[in-house]
């Protein structure tokens, strides 16, 4: 792996090599056996400086093993700033194998990123980050925690919403709209404006960017 020398925000150089030589901890499952996870998709500015590196997530799994959404927290990433998004993306996908049948919660769990031969031959012979992208899916680059409402919340109600939308060339969301909630008309407020402020890096095709429409997001409101 190439080392690679990058600028803080105020201009000083920052050399990378003693945050990519961190080792990341080791999972803590509390017992509990992962039968999905997903790949988290790489993100193209570090595929593009051909960094590698880490991500040690924190979250809650469900009584079902799905993993709590709005629990999910990043602990460490080495280097900063680059794997998170994609990282806390594959998270929300995961499943867990939970037969302890209740909210397990300190749940930990270490995405790496690694490129592969190709990919590092790729980059070094070419470095700019601008290069020709042939197409590129959409990227989440913002994770809204929604209200929950004080009314919901008094009672104890929980439940779920899903929503769809258009990303925009900027990456940004528009026509937002109800597709599915339970119970009804409980949390569609919140879910409406948490999903107005989402924001994407948009997919690109033939190195230009495009508007996705019909994309499909669902917030999910549990109590402790």
């Amino acid at each position: 792996m190439i080392l690679v020398s990058c600028s803080t925000p105020d201009g000083t150089g920052t050399d990378l090599e003693s945050a990519l030589n961190v080792l990341p901890p080791p999972n803590l499952t509390h017992g509990l056996v992962a039968f999905n996870t997903p790949t988290p998709l790489y993100p193209i500015r570090a595929r593009n400086l051909n960094l590698e590196g880490w991500v040690m997530l924190e979250f809650s799994v469900a009584r079902d093993g799905s993993v709590v959404p709005n629990s999910i927290d990043t602990l460490q990433a080495q280097p900063a700033d680059y794997f998170e998004s994609a990282a806390i993306s594959a998270a929300r996908r995961m499943r867990f194998d939970n037969t302890r049948n209740s909210l397990v919660n300190d749940v930990r769990w270490v995405f790496r990123f690694e490129l592969e031969e190709e990919d590092a031959q790729r980059v070094v012979s070419t470095p700019d980050p601008e290069d020709y992208i042939e197409f590129r899916e959409l990227i989440p680059m913002t994770y809204i925690t929604p209200d929950y409402p004080a009314a919901a919340r008094e009672r104890g109600t929980e439940g779920y919403v899903t929503v769809a939308f258009s990303v925009n060339v900027d990456g940004g969301v528009e026509n937002v709209r109800i597709i599915e909630s339970s119970p009804s008309n409980v949390f569609d407020e919140s879910a409406l404006d948490a999903a107005a402020r989402l924001r994407f890096e948009p997919r690109i095709v033939l190195n230009s960017p495009v508007q996705v429409d019909d994309v499909e997001f669902r917030f999910d409101w549990e109590l402790p």
